[in-house]
């Protein structure tokens, strides 16, 4: 199984009754891993990247809460590009995956799970470096 096969999309449940819609994620039920942090992008400026890096050992789980935005993942020398939005599910993103998150639109809101606190040695941020290591994992 390649590493990029193991990133994917899930769903996320919606109710929906006369009032609107509601959403919710759930550790280890609707994500695989338990969570320990959440954080949020927005107020995103027209043609700004994010992300451009991976994790070692941090698995992720990215959402649009408003607005819209791509996800391009790499590993391996594979790539998928993935399209988020309100109510369309979750991008289940694990360790060892490089992303690039681009496309915002105007009301852009990224939510990220993550299943650790934040901690700067767990980033790869330099692209050869994780190409290097990613073709051998392939």
């Amino acid at each position: 199984m390649s590493a990029l096969s193991r990133c994917g999309m899930r769903e996320i449940p919606v109710r929906r009754d006369e009032r609107g819609a509601l959403c919710f994620v759930e550790s280890e039920r609707h994500v695989p891993f338990q969570i320990q942090r959440i954080f949020w992008l927005f107020d995103l400026a027209p043609g700004v990247a994010r992300g451009g890096h991976a994790h070692r050992a941090h698995h992720q789980f990215l959402v649009a809460i408003g607005g819209g935005f791509r996800v391009v993942a790499r590993a391996g020398g594979e790539t998928a590009a993935y399209f988020l939005t309100p109510g369309a599910g979750g991008l289940y993103v694990p360790p060892g995956i490089w992303l690039d998150l681009d496309q915002f639109d105007s009301r852009a809101v990224c939510c990220v799970f993550t299943s650790h606190n934040y901690d700067e040695a767990d980033y790869i941020r330099d692209w050869d470096e994780f190409a290097a290591n990613s073709e051998t994992r392939a």
